[in-house]
């Protein structure tokens, strides 16, 4: 009778979850590759000519580049815009980085690409820097994420008597002031040790390792894997089997070190048979630094010229996007969450406005699409200083020369920048202009808007470890 009862039980949980492994078997895995401070062609695909990047030029020829792809100047705002489908003054409204013990970060209230993907039956994890916010109400177990593996923000951000204030084999600086508490590593809610040269140097290689063990946990359940690497942001610690090698210097070996990773990812999904049913964006945060290469783009980070904000990104999922392809339509990191969404039956938020859209047609190559934006907005922190419609760029004044007249540019014809064209197209000028007015009543065009979402605060701030090297006390993110 037991037996009897059992069998029953038995068909009947078949039947039931039957479905459900059916729909799970039809749902692409996402991964997402983020660097830091890459430049725009500092890889093979986008022109570079220095560093050899044989696997990133593979993924590109098996995929799709997209040339007119933007984040934002800086890397805080450009992690918010991918996790919440925002521009980042909506989502993470402040002046520029967020900082060690911060009482401000990426409010709990904001819905995250990780937390859409998970109420879909995702497992999800990233490895690698976060920055949006250091407390423990911020971090990525509080924001959607089951697995977190890395340091919660940029490399540069500790005492130099650790090594993080200059590159690999340059002389310790001489600290100003107190300096920054030390920077930890950490594994979900346990601080692993405070970042010294050697961990520096290994950054790369351990987060491809952490990388691997979660493809290969995952491997038969949907999952979300966020891999944004601190390389190539200052300083510069290519791992030791790889500094030295290039005939560039030790940037050049990062950067190629950061392609042997991409390698070993996409081989990994190659190896397990998961290829085909896996989407795989590789990116930048921000535009490279002086010592990327960014041409044929104006700029570099931290600016809204072309160089700071637009970012070499390709998509790779063999047989669902066409091969050896290029997309120069508008997109973006606020892109990643509605796209991804779509794609795994997920449900964008409806109680907020979302800013980007699902590029699927764009990534699929669908000659029929209509583009995804013809509108972008370019922020430095709280300020509009750029708007692009189509081809046209009307670069406003800066806060630093507020009475110089707008420049316009046409990135069809002069994706450098080089040439204002405002005075042969004053309607042109005019048209974006009224953009600009357009957008005064929601994200404004300096300081606080209506449009923007309040910041996640707290009271009684304090960095993670203080400068003794001491974790805080009750840091555990799972309170």
């Amino acid at each position: 009778m037991k037996d009897s009862i059992k069998n029953s039980l038995a068909c009947l949980i078949i039947l039931v979850l039957a479905p459900i492994v059916a729909v799970s078997g039809d749902k692409p895995n996402f991964i997402v590759i983020n660097i830091d401070d890459m430049g725009y062609a500092d890889i093979g695909p986008f022109g570079s000519k220095l560093n050899r990047t044989p696997n990133i030029d593979r993924m590109a020829k098996e995929g799709r580049r997209f040339t007119s792809f933007y984040a934002a100047p800086v890397c805080s705002p450009s992690r918010a815009a991918l996790m919440t489908g925002c521009y980042p003054k909506r989502s993470l409204p402040i002046p520029h980085v967020l900082f060690p013990g911060n009482d401000v970060g990426l409010s709990p209230q904001e819905v995250t690409v990780a937390e859409v993907l998970k109420g879909a039956g995702y497992k999800t994890g990233i490895i690698g820097k976060w920055h949006l916010g250091d407390q423990a109400e911020f971090l990525p177990l509080k924001q959607g994420f089951d697995y977190y593996f890395g340091l919660p923000y940029s490399n540069d951000m500790g005492p130099a008597s650790d090594g993080v204030k200059s590159d690999l084999g340059k002389p310790l600086p001489i600290e100003k002031g107190k300096g920054q508490p030390p920077l930890p590593l950490i594994r979900n809610n346990t601080v692993l040790k405070r970042v010294l040269p050697d961990d520096q140097q290994s950054l790369v290689e351990l987060y491809t390792d952490e990388a691997l063990r979660f493809i290969e946990k995952h491997k038969a359940e949907p999952f979300f894997l966020y891999l944004p690497h601190n390389a190539v942001h200052f300083p510069i610690y290519p791992g030791k089997k790889w500094a030295g090698k290039s005939p560039n210097g030790i940037y050049s070996d990062w950067v190629e070190e950061v392609d042997w990773s991409v390698g070993r990812v996409l081989d990994a999904l190659r190896a397990q048979g998961l290829s085909e049913r896996t989407l795989v964006i590789f990116t930048s945060d921000n535009g490279g630094t002086q010592r990327a290469v960014n041409a044929p783009l104006r700029g570099f980070k931290s600016s809204t010229l072309e160089g700071g904000m637009r970012v070499p990104t390709i998509a790779w999922w063999p047989k669902k996007i066409p091969a050896d392809t290029v997309c120069d339509g508008i997109t973006g990191m606020f892109d990643i969450l509605p796209t991804f969404a779509a794609l795994a039956g997920g449900q964008v938020p409806t109680d907020r406005k979302i800013d980007g859209v699902n590029i699927w047609p764009q990534l699929s190559g669908d000659s029929q699409a209509k583009p995804a934006h013809e509108t972008f907005y370019y922020f430095r922190g709280l300020r509009l200083e750029a708007v692009r419609h189509n081809e046209w760029k009307l670069q406003l004044p800066s806060e630093k020369n507020p009475s110089v007249k707008p420049v316009l540019y046409n990135l069809t014809t002069d994706i450098g920048e080089a040439t204002d064209v405002a005075a042969e197209n004053p309607k042109i000028v005019a048209q974006l202009q009224a953009l600009v007015v357009a957008i005064k009543d929601d994200l404004g065009v300096n300081g606080a808007a209506s449009g923007s979402r309040a910041l996640g605060k707290v009271e009684n701030a304090k960095p993670i470890m203080d400068h003794t090297g001491k974790v805080r006390a009750g840091f555990d993110p799972s309170e």
